[in-house]
């Protein structure tokens, strides 16, 4: 499997996890000019932007590393975006979801963590 078919089926297994967990799945894919939020979510007074990264288990680094000052700042300027298309009495926040996968071919799921407020502005 190419990373791109990886990255997807993580983000669907990352939805649906969220789903069985109560959370209503806003939006997926949203796009702006300034980039790409894997998932947008929604549940009790929260509207979660969710990052998803999927990668094989590795014990040098963690998933969430790859979200980086870079890749937090995009977020923040789409995710602003959103909040300006549809205006919420919700507490927004940047959540995300570390999927590690098992060494092997295939998709299967070693490891999942749902980091809540992983970064802030």
């Amino acid at each position: 499997m190419d990373k791109k078919t990886i990255g997807i089926m993580g983000e669907d297994y990352a939805a649906e996890r969220l789903k069985s967990e109560g959370w209503s799945i806003q939006e997926r894919n949203y796009r702006c000019r300034y980039g790409e939020i894997d998932i947008v979510a929604v549940k009790g007074d929260v509207l979660a932007f969710v990052e998803v990264k999927t990668r094989s288990a590795s014990p040098l680094y963690r998933p969430a590393d790859a979200v980086g000052f870079t890749k937090q700042q995009k977020l923040i300027r789409t995710a602003q975006t959103y909040l300006m298309q549809y205006e919420t009495e919700l507490y927004p926040r940047f959540d995300v979801i570390e999927i590690e996968l098992k060494t092997g071919n295939g998709f299967a799921v070693a490891r999942y963590q749902h980091i809540e407020n992983a970064f802030t502005l």
